[in-house]
């Protein structure tokens, strides 16, 4: 059974239809939503889109928090690890070692990551990243909600939520679904593939190389 990601949900993508397209010689795309407050949709476009892309602005130190409610043992670990894997790819993001919290899925001025049923995330979704914008498409905050309906394994064995969790980590830094459909596969890739998604390719370093490029 395929799974899919629903990052901003709206942005849900079958394998079918990426294997129609063309692989562009750029095949990441930024996330495109010029709306003010919280949002879980947007377009996909390249770095040198007109108009620009959601990014986060004038904050180096990106502080990230686990409500332990409901997570699989480990899943702090695999949080810091998978927050390492984008922070050693960034020259001017940085990725903090987690903490944990109490908090939810809400507009709160906290970077939150929760396992809940809903939140925009329903059926084979696996999980769905909010991001809150201010003008001129700048992030100040972040959340993500793993659907709780799933067995998560930190272990290495599917669902394995540290490839999951670096997927949507790339989306919290405006990074859309890639349009690369060759091995090995980014991991911005639309699709659940398994823990190799813990492990960024080629095209998502390019990826956050752009989202740098507008720091």
């Amino acid at each position: 059974m395929k799974r899919t990601y629903a990052r901003l949900a709206a942005f849900s993508v079958t394998t079918l239809a990426l294997a129609a397209l063309a692989t562009p010689a750029h095949a990441f795309r930024m996330i495109q939503n010029t709306s003010v407050g919280r949002v879980s949709a947007g377009a996909a476009v390249a770095c040198n889109a007109p108009g620009g892309f959601t990014h986060w602005g004038n904050k180096s130190n990106i502080a990230w928090f686990l409500n332990t409610s409901g997570a699989p043992g480990g899943a702090l670990t695999a949080l810091g690890s998978a927050l390492s894997a984008w922070d050693s790819a960034s020259a001017d993001h940085s990725f903090l070692a987690p903490g944990t919290n109490s908090a939810g899925f809400v507009t709160d001025s906290t970077n939150t990551i929760v396992f809940a049923r809903g939140n925009g995330c329903n059926g084979q979704c696996l999980a769905i990243t909010a991001l809150v914008l201010q003008a001129g498409q700048v992030i100040v905050e972040t959340d993500i909600s793993f659907n709780s309906r799933y067995n998560w394994q930190t272990s290495g064995a599917d669902i394995d939520f540290q490839a999951v969790c670096t997927h949507e980590l790339g989306h919290s830094v405006g990074i859309h679904h890639t349009e690369l459909t060759s091995t090995p596969r980014p991991t911005m890739y639309a699709a659940y593939f398994g823990n190799t998604g813990r492990t960024l390719e080629s095209d998502d370093t390019a990826a956050i190389a752009c989202s740098d490029s507008h720091y």
